[in-house]
């Protein structure tokens, strides 16, 4: 089934909140972001998996020269749908194996092991890129599904069991462009998940390899990011006009998928996560 809504949203990063498993059955870190609309936009962006596996895969490229970034640039701020599925960059598509030339290596994916503070988690992972490109006013890029007020399923949108969602051409992703030029990339995944998928659904083959197997890749360092941001607190610029207050506006509807709460006013069908 594709994913509803897929395309990218282009804004400036202002603040982020984040869960934890103790939390949320499907915790999220909410990316708020402008656009240059009246309104502040949010992006849910999983910490976890409600599969049995609950582990994270994911990868971060500092220096991200990718034939795509020329498709992005031109962009104006707010959401593009995307016109194909083929997973080139001219049709604001991605696909973690399709695309050529590849976005990721994806044995250099890092499986995060859990949510706890201190522990290389995917929140001690992110919470330094995400301060950086806040603190530098980057542009962002965020490939997922649209639900009006935000965007969600930004990970690997293929590779699922067929009970859920699954879509060729059709991945997430977070890519920054900073002021000096450069792009750096974060692509996302459940450990669960696995290759090789089906050209036509995205479904998962059999006999295939879990990304939780085929992921071998280490940890260049974990930090605070220096903002000392509390889990469920917020961190950020707080031009946008919001404060931490401990909870994200959003619990998890299951699958990976998110439910907005007073703050988006939508709701998620659960996405293509597990």
């Amino acid at each position: 089934m594709p994913i509803s809504n897929y395309g990218v949203w282009k804004g400036t990063p202002t603040s982020f909140t984040a869960q934890t498993l103790e939390q949320d059955r499907s915790p999220h870190i909410t990316l708020k972001f402008s656009d240059g609309s009246s309104k502040g936009k949010q992006a849910a962006i999983n910490v976890a998996s409600t599969d049995s596996d609950s582990r994270l895969v994911y990868w971060l490229q500092r220096q991200w020269n990718h034939p795509i970034t020329t498709s992005l640039t031109p962009l104006a701020d707010g959401f593009h749908k995307a016109t194909g599925t083929d997973g080139t960059g001219a049709e604001l598509s991605l696909d973690y194996i399709r695309t050529t030339p590849p976005l990721l290596d994806l044995s250099a994916g890092l499986v995060l092991q859990d949510t706890t503070p201190g522990s290389g988690d995917i929140l001690d992972q992110l919470e330094p890129i995400l301060n950086d490109a806040i603190s530098a006013q980057a542009s962002i890029y965020i490939f997922g599904s649209s639900y009006g007020t935000g965007i969600h399923d930004i990970h690997m949108n293929q590779g699922s069991a067929p009970t859920y969602e699954n879509a060729v051409g059709q991945d997430g992703a977070l890519i920054f462009h900073y002021n000096d030029g450069h792009f750096e990339a974060v692509f996302l995944a459940f450990a669960s998940q696995s290759i090789p998928t089906d050209d036509q659904t995205g479904a998962a083959e059999s006999g295939g390899q879990t990304l939780g197997t085929i992921a071998v890749g280490t940890a260049a360092g974990s930090g605070s990011g220096g903002s000392g941001t509390t889990r469920g607190g917020t961190s950020g610029s707080g031009n946008d006009g919001t404060s931490g207050d401990g909870s994200s506006g959003m619990s998890g509807s299951g699958n990976g998928g998110m439910t907005g709460g007073d703050n988006s006013g939508t709701s998620g069908n659960g996405g293509a996560g597990n």
